[in-house]
């Protein structure tokens, strides 16, 4: 398995041009500029809906862009709810397919045709300004949908890059904004990217934060949508404005001295040169591109550079060394359970070390591994599951949870498997150690309805006793 497919499961995160006509949902009731609506019908395809955020500003006798989103678990609202700010402050409408997810690519190209039909029908667009947007698999959906529709502009990817079946080529360019927290497994096929997209000739920024796999967070959407709209002055997609380019100059060159501040000369190095290619052509960058120069000459600078490629290796080293193990798991005389109490182990050291180590620097590489390690044994196991092969699914799963012990994900695709082997009393175990992790109530009732192995324990009294106990979500408190 390689980085560029972790997450592309089915389940995998659901734990976790026609003319505009006059404003109206399918009822004909309004929908509010300014406000998000949760569920917006496709009539042509009642079976589509999309989350949607219009601008409070919004009005038919102007075109807008738009960004089309992408969650790879259907959450339509949650990247509504972190970029309606930034669609606000800089006039984008936000629309997310609530049906989009990880899996097969034709649901996932119907979700967007049908997203794309009914925005066209009720609103005004720029076509010179559409974009897409994901996160883990949807990012992958994303970039795809810009390679192939020759109908957008731009991508925002979170989390993860281009697919390994569309990568990136010299003849079809466009501008993307990455975003990559600093704990996520696929930061460093993120970092590889970047120096690929500039071989090939495509715009491109990448914006770190604090975090894991997960998506770019609100602060990272005023300077993603900025970006974008100076990348259409370049191109003359958006007319020239003079006021805007000079208060985002301030804004990108204060946002790369607090990185500066931070204390990293290669991410501030970057972070400069990074504005520099922003505003070029727009704005004098003479002083962000010495700035830049400046720290590199620093013997620092150079420091952080093997740094983070030592790092990047010692994390491909970790990973490695698992998957060489597990790998013989497939062959026809190997002795599995073996292969899995050595795994087991190594994951165990693996999950000790992180939790031992200080130094953050590598307690990060030791995190990125543990979480990929994951995310390999999950995305392995789980369509097993699916493939009926349960024993060898019971073992990546176990693996998986042995990495991630914190969360409930590994816990309840366990339970299924094991409720499908018939041992509903280590099933149970398994959802109470989910529980232990943070299941809480509405979560598992969501998944009664997609494992039906959860929907037949319902009537169990001990499966009851196990509801009744659990927490509710926050919503419902």
């Amino acid at each position: 398995m390689t980085p560029a497919s972790r997450f592309a499961s089915p389940l995998a995160l659901a734990l976790f041009l026609l003319a505009p006509r006059a404003l109206a949902a399918p009822d004909d009731s309004p929908l509010k500029p300014g406000e998000i609506i949760r569920k917006v019908v496709c009539p042509a395809h009642p079976e589509q809906s999309y989350a949607l955020y219009l601008p409070s500003s919004y009005a038919p006798s102007k075109r807008w862009p738009i960004v089309y989103v992408f969650d790879p678990a259907a959450r339509g609202m949650i990247p509504t709810q972190l970029m309606k700010d930034a669609a606000e402050q800089y006039g984008y409408i936000i629309v997310t397919s609530n049906n989009s997810q990880n899996g097969p690519w034709k649901p996932e190209l119907e979700a967007a045709n049908a997203m794309w039909q009914d925005t066209h029908s009720r609103f005004s667009i720029d076509e010179q300004r559409v974009y897409m947007a994901g996160f883990s698999g949807g990012a992958r959906v994303a970039s795809q949908l810009v390679q192939r529709c020759n109908c957008a502009q731009g991508v925002f990817m979170s989390g993860a890059g281009f697919s390994p079946d569309s990568p990136p080529s010299r003849e079809k360019t466009f501008a993307v904004f990455l975003t990559s927290g600093m704990l996520d497994f696929n930061y460093s096929e993120l970092v590889r990217l970047e120096p690929q997209l500039s071989s090939l000739g495509f715009s491109h920024f990448f914006y770190r934060f604090d975090g894991a796999h997960e998506w770019g967070p609100a602060p990272a959407w005023p300077q993603a949508l900025a970006w974008m709209n100076l990348q259409a002055m370049k191109e003359k997609r958006l007319s020239r404005d003079d006021a805007f380019i000079a208060a985002e100059l301030q804004r990108f060159t204060a946002a790369a001295q607090e990185i500066e501040k931070a204390g990293n000369p290669l991410y501030s190095a970057q972070a400069y040169r990074q504005a520099a290619a922003a505003f070029d052509g727009l704005a004098p960058v003479d002083a962000l591109r010495d700035r830049a120069a400046a720290i590199e000459k620093d013997p620092t600078y150079r420091n952080a550079e093997k740094r983070e490629r030592d790092d990047l290796a010692q994390q491909s080293s970790l990973e490695g060394d698992i998957l060489r193990v597990t790998a013989a798991l497939r062959e026809p005389t190997a002795d599995r359970v073996r292969i899995r109490d050595q795994a087991a182990q190594l994951i165990a050291d693996l999950r000790e070390r992180s939790t031992r180590e200080k130094k953050e620097e590598k307690r990060r590489v030791l995190e990125r591994a543990r979480r990929g390690i994951f995310a390999m044994m999950i995305e392995t196991g789980e369509p097993l599951v699916d493939e009926n092969d349960l024993t060898l699914a019971e073992i990546y799963l176990r693996l998986a949870a042995a990495a991630r012990p914190e969360i409930p994900w590994p816990h309840i695709s366990l339970a299924q498997c094991l409720l499908k082997m018939k041992r509903k009393k280590e099933a149970l175990q398994s959802l109470q150690l989910a529980k232990e992790a943070g299941l809480k109530s509405q979560d598992l009732a969501n998944l009664q309805t997609q494992i039906p192995e959860l929907a037949a324990l319902s009537s169990d009294p001990a499966f009851q006793k196990l509801v009744d106990n659990l927490q509710p979500t926050r919503a419902a408190q």
